[in-house]
């Protein structure tokens, strides 16, 4: 018990354990796993102000050039099938770091690259790579703090996945204003500022994977006696995770079981949900450079990057609520001893029904009907607003209903959110052509509203009682 409240899960009595890990040690983790987050998908939409000059310096219409920015959105939904079975092999410290790398090689020869081809190529191992750390890093969160903890934690992740589209966008808009500098520079300077990220991971990103066989004891993730202390080698070492036979699986077992995930509906439910509010996230990113450069706006390179601060804003008011609202709820309910149920953290999600429909149809109204860009972007922070909080709360809902299953319900997670929100750059702006503005996102709001009652409305009436129904998936990665 620490501070009154009683810690879950209980740690053990071995250093190697990351709940014995130090404030600075689990803090400098975090922040490593969410700092390279952050800046893998900055250069996935750094590149998005230069929609306009790629179709020039390739060629294509500025339609097709949209798509070297959302392309990496569909590796970001597929690539995590790959890693996240990998890490229960070999561990996720090994994963991660040849992801960045991946990362890293993708960015360089999108940077360098002569034609759309070879630039799309580029785009494509980018996604590969920079997939990891949207899959692993909140599993990797999980597995570091306790329940009252991990609300918090696992939300200042999501927050740094949520902001790095208008970061981005930010980013790619300044260095583009610079005459000296092309578009090839939204590229070059965040491949450095990964490889700063590459650096941190050797030092602050040590294996999270700890094997507890039984509730009472653990033994650490590398072989051998339990040690006195942190060793060198514990730390910056790599270990390949040591299971009990019995739960030893082949790598195609483990492969599969996210797709077991998706019969579980807890877990599909909360996730398509999700994803029908997400998939507009991506859809305005990629247009936001076609309908604002036009009169009556008018925007250069440099305004459409700007323009994200309106979603940047947006995610950090929702995330300074939706945070301290899941730990606010697990606190109240762990201090007065009452039974825990997963279903309590649905209950900070109210927010975002309101906000998720309101923000979009504000943004389609306004780009119908008004001159000024102002409202336009107030409703795209009302926006990501609401789609902060739903992804903090469905994240940290998912990891505490599966908690040993954690990366695989993630895997769904990112699935339906990267794979629906994709495909919106290819429907939307023939939809905005035909229906204009107001009825085309108005569709959208009405769709985030009634799919909640029988998604998630259903999961915080009946939620506990479906998952003891559906039953427990039956294996671990421990």
């Amino acid at each position: 018990m620490r501070d009154g409240i009683v810690l879950r899960p209980q740690p053990s009595d071995d250093p190697n354990d990351p709940l014995n890990w130090s404030s600075f040690q689990k803090h400098m983790a975090m922040a490593t796993i969410s700092y390279l987050a952050l800046v893998c998908y900055i250069t996935v939409t750094a590149l998005v102000p230069a929609t306009l000059s790629l179709a020039r310096a390739f060629g294509v219409p500025k339609a097709t050039a949209v798509y070297l920015g959302n392309t990496p959105v569909a590796l970001y939904a597929v690539g995590p099938l790959l890693w996240s079975p990998m890490s229960h092999f070999i561990g996720r410290r090994p994963v991660l770091l040849l992801c960045n790398m991946v990362a890293i090689i993708g960015t360089a020869v999108c940077a360098s690259a002569q034609t759309y081809g070879t630039c799309m190529a580029g785009r494509v191992i980018l996604g590969l790579g920079g997939s990891a750390f949207w899959s692993l890093g909140p599993a990797s969160i999980g597995d570091i703090f306790f329940r009252h903890e991990k609300g918090k934690k696992v939300g200042i992740s999501t927050l740094a996945i949520v902001v790095a589209p208008f970061l981005g966008g930010i980013v790619g808009g300044a260095i583009l204003h610079d005459k000296s500098l092309d578009w090839r520079w939204t590229q070059w300077i965040p491949l450095m500022l990964m490889g700063a990220g590459l650096i941190a991971q050797i030092f602050f990103l040590p294996e999270t994977i700890y094997i507890r066989n039984r509730p009472d004891t653990a033994v650490p993730a590398a072989s051998g006696p339990v040690p006195s202390k942190l060793t060198f080698w514990g730390r910056y070492g790599v270990h390949v995770p040591k299971r009990h036979s019995d739960a030893q699986h082949s790598f195609w077992f483990i492969f599969t079981r996210p797709f077991v995930m998706f019969c579980f509906p807890a877990v599909l439910l909360s996730s398509f949900w999700f994803g029908i509010a997400y998939m507009m996230h991506v859809g305005i990113t990629a247009e936001i450079p076609l309908i604002f450069s036009p009169p009556p706006y008018n925007f250069t390179e440099l305004d459409v990057g700007l323009s994200a601060f309106s979603g940047l804003i947006g995610a950090l008011v929702g995330e300074a609520f939706a945070g301290p609202m899941l730990d606010a709820i697990a606190k109240r309910n762990l201090k007065r001893e009452l039974p825990w149920k997963p279903e309590l953290r649905l209950k900070a999600i109210w927010p975002a029904l309101v906000t998720v429909p309101l923000g979009l149809m504000m943004f389609g109204v306004s780009i119908q009907f008004a001159n000024s860009w102002v409202p336009a972007l107030v409703g795209q922070a009302i926006y990501i607003f609401g789609i902060e909080i739903a992804t903090t709360v469905t994240q940290t809902y998912l990891l505490e209903c599966y908690p040993q299953q954690g990366a695989e319900a993630s895997l769904v997670f990112n699935l339906c959110r990267n794979l629906m929100s994709y495909t919106a750059p290819f429907f939307l702006a023939p939809m905005l052509a035909k229906l204009h503005g107001s009825l085309t996102f108005s569709i959208f709001s009405i769709f985030a509203v009634i799919f909640f009652p029988p998604t998630v409305g259903v999961l915080m009436w009946r939620g506990e009682k479906i998952r003891q129904k559906s039953g427990d998936p039956g294996w671990s990665r421990d």
